[in-house]
């Protein structure tokens, strides 16, 4: 047997595509990238201004006796260590937000009525969350859908076509977190109703505490509700922006599924948002922070004095913008893992890839081309092959 011929063969070299074949590290490596873009930190922050003044102007008409809520822009109390000297002329700078401390801050206004429950307080709730929900259900929207188209295709969704996108599925995003609140307080009327029956003398108080008896054992109902709006809400909503022709209904069933189906999965995402969300908020603290430090030194210089002493007008304005913006990096990073949680409980259980998403094509497919019409006065030629 000659084998001359075999040394001329080309053999095909095979070579593993780490990228693609550890998805989470790629999922991991982008979630920063994308989360602390600044068109994505101005916009929450943005929403988050607009926020904090909408929870303010509820608290002052409805509960204005009350304890106000903690305010949104400052994200943790104390200082970092690793930051401390750094922030010469932002000695107040807050911790980077992480994704847990995110989830708070929405729930803040749920758990501040629990805590004194009272019809102001009642109303004063309600009128925050219609604000809450209406911001960011647009403004999570938008980050959820150039991030999940991102992670998936690794392609950069324009922001006109994710604005309309979402601008057309504002309503079913919105109705994602409403409906299970709704049932909620639907199913909280049979305990106020008994509540009101304990105030009749004698028998009130045996009688409610008689029919409290079914109503606790139907609590599961409630608590289920809850855990969906509370811990799903994030999932409806990349929901919502990903899949083709969804609304409020699909959002809600993924996200119930995704997280009652893989809760393990569910939170070692949690895990690994947590420990990004610290390494890239502190990078990005270090900058913001070396930076307003080299400004305000640069004008103490220039001017004789400080910045924080410009003005009782203008110091609380220029001392809270650094603040603001390192808020607001964790607010998008919240909404990018998301987004990247999401395609990760979506490959688990769904078995789809990360690809997998609705491009919404805006203009309709072109039409073929017509075919040209004959002339009538042209004589038609046939061919006729002869069969040899």
């Amino acid at each position: 047997m000659n084998d001359s011929t075999a040394k001329d063969v080309a053999i095909p070299k095979v070579a593993i595509d780490w990228y693609r074949s550890t998805p989470w590290w790629r999922l991991a490596s982008q979630c920063i990238t994308i989360s602390w873009r600044s068109t994505h930190i101005f916009l929450c922050a943005l929403a988050l201004v607009l926020t904090h003044l909408w929870v303010t102007a509820s608290h002052w008409m409805f509960d204005s006796a009350s304890e106000s809520i903690q305010s949104w822009i400052t994200s943790n109390d104390g200082s970092n260590p690793i930051m401390t000297p750094w922030n010469v002329g932002m000695p107040d700078t807050p911790l980077p937000d992480t994704p847990l401390s995110v989830w708070q801050h929405y729930l803040i206004p749920m758990f501040h009525w629990l805590a004194n429950p009272s019809l102001n307080g009642a109303a004063d709730c309600v009128a925050a969350y219609i604000g809450i929900i209406a911001i960011w259900s647009f403004v999570g929207g938008c980050l959820c859908r150039r991030s999940v188209v991102e992670l998936g295709t690794r392609m950069t969704a324009p922001w006109a076509e994710s604005i309309r996108l979402v601008r057309n599925r504002w309503q079913s995003i919105a109705w994602s977190t409403t409906m299970p609140s709704g049932l909620i307080l639907l199913m909280a009327l049979g305990p106020l109703f008994l509540g009101w029956i304990s105030n009749i003398p004698i028998i009130g108080v045996w009688l409610a505490g008689l029919l409290l008896i079914p109503t606790l054992i139907f609590s599961i109902g409630i608590g289920w509700c809850a855990a969906i709006t509370i811990f799903g809400f994030p999932l409806s909503v990349c929901s919502i922006v990903t899949e083709k022709q969804a609304d409020a209904y699909d959002g809600i069933s993924r996200s119930a599924a995704y997280t009652f189906q893989r809760p393990l999965t569910l939170g070692l995402c949690v895990i690994a948002a947590q420990l990004l969300s610290m390494v890239g908020g502190s990078i990005l603290t270090l900058v913001l922070t070396a930076g307003a430090s080299v400004i305000g030194a640069a004008f103490d210089v220039g001017s004789f004095t400080s910045l924080s002493q410009l003005g009782s007008n203008w110091s609380p304005i220029l001392t809270s913008i650094v603040p603001l913006l390192i808020t607001a990096f964790g607010f998008s990073f919240f909404w990018t893992a998301s987004a990247a949680t999401y395609l990760v409980l979506r490959l688990d259980v769904d078995h789809a890839e990360f690809d997998l998403i609705d491009m919404d094509v805006a203009s309709e497919p072109k039409a073929l081309p017509e075919l040209p019409k004959k002339n009538a006065t042209e004589p038609s030629v046939i061919e006729e092959n002869s069969a040899e």
